[in-house]
């Protein structure tokens, strides 16, 4: 008798251990979420070619703990959600890899991943088709067009011995030399990557008052700043405000920017991308690009030109050459008029000349 209850015991502590372990196994249906990179609950843990990517999301669903549904939220450039199905979930202990690819006649996506209670983490490589911008271009000239209206009066500008009135058509004439004079000293080139992202060679040397015109510090930028898909001829350019204040966050760590605002107004245009226009011919055979904003796209940006005024110093001018002449022409004027001029604007170009690299 004692031994048939002491085997009832045994059987009945195996069972109820059984039971518990199952109980407590988290399987990939109890995963189901929306995971993102500022959550705390579940967290997403994303790169984008193998370098960090915040600011995005990705809904995971899985039916039969056997296979899952990836909806990956704006991680592809152009894409406001890209979706993989079916995918395979393989176990081991507590928890669950993947790999899968997405394919179209535009791009190639593929991805490989884990997922454990409360932790997505998901690596993302993109490969886009040839298209006309692939390739790094130098930085040559700045170049505006503003024909209609070229006579809208933006400020006058004391000579001494007279005032010019400085007008959108002088403004286009004038600004361009003095423009890619300073950008130079800045930017080098800019490449248009096969995996969407645009990264540019920029100087990185600060003047300081010991050393005023300090040796030039070429780096690239980083990845997943700012990404570009070409359509209809159009190159739409997305910036990641989030990667972009984070970069700032570790450039100039406790440093406030004062930039929320401006932030705030434009993220809803940044969210369908930026639509820049271009122009490529092959001139010396290594061929030129022209990349340029016209007047439909700045017209949405003028109402933002009160909050860059209110930014920049009252006393901020530029030197500019008028007939021999070096003369000042302060920047405030200008923007304050500027609104009103892109109003009655109807045709103007703001661009970047680039050349083919070496």
């Amino acid at each position: 008798m004692k031994n048939k209850f002491l085997l009832l015991i045994v059987l009945g502590i195996v069972f109820f251990a059984s039971c518990s372990d199952s109980d407590n196994k988290d399987t990939p249906k109890d995963f189901n979420g929306i995971y993102s990179t500022t959550s705390t609950d579940r967290v997403l843990d994303l790169k984008y070619s193998n370098a960090v990517f915040i600011g995005k999301s990705v809904d995971f669903n899985s039916a039969d703990g056997k296979s899952a549904t990836l909806k990956l939220q704006g991680v592809v450039p152009g894409e406001s959600e890209t979706v993989f199905s079916s995918v395979p979930l393989e176990s081991s202990s507590s928890v669950y890899t993947f790999s899968a690819e997405n394919k179209n006649d535009s791009r190639t996506v593929t991805l490989e991943g884990s997922i454990v209670k409360g932790k997505l983490t998901m690596n993302v490589n993109v490969k886009f088709a040839q298209n006309e911008l692939m390739k790094t271009w130098d930085f040559s000239a700045v170049k505006m067009s503003w024909t209609k209206p070229h006579d809208y009066l933006l400020t006058e500008v004391d000579l001494g011995f007279t005032k010019m009135k400085l007008t959108t058509g002088l403004l286009a004439t004038m600004a361009p030399t003095m423009l890619s004079k300073e950008l130079k000293n800045y930017l080098q080139n800019v490449t248009f990557r096969e995996d969407g992202n645009i990264v540019a060679a920029y100087n990185t040397a600060t003047a300081t008052e010991e050393n005023p015109e300090p040796e030039a510090d070429w780096q690239m930028s980083p990845l997943n700043l700012a990404q570009y898909c070409v359509k209809d001829g159009v190159c739409y350019v997305f910036l990641s405000l989030d990667m972009i204040m984070r970069q700032v966050d570790m450039d100039q760590e406790g440093r406030s920017t004062d930039t929320d605002p401006i932030l705030g107004a434009i993220e809803q245009l940044l969210t369908n991308g930026i639509p820049v226009q271009f122009e490529k011919t092959e001139g010396d055979g290594k061929g030129a690009l022209y990349v340029y904003l016209d007047q439909v796209l700045l017209k949405q940006l003028g109402p933002l030109l009160p909050l860059v005024e209110g930014l920049i110093p009252g006393d901020t001018a530029f030197e500019a050459t008028f007939i021999g002449k070096t003369i000042s022409v302060p920047v405030g004027p200008i923007l304050e008029n500027l609104p009103g001029a892109l109003e009655a604007t109807t045709e103007m170009q703001v661009g970047l000349q680039f050349k083919g690299a070496e």
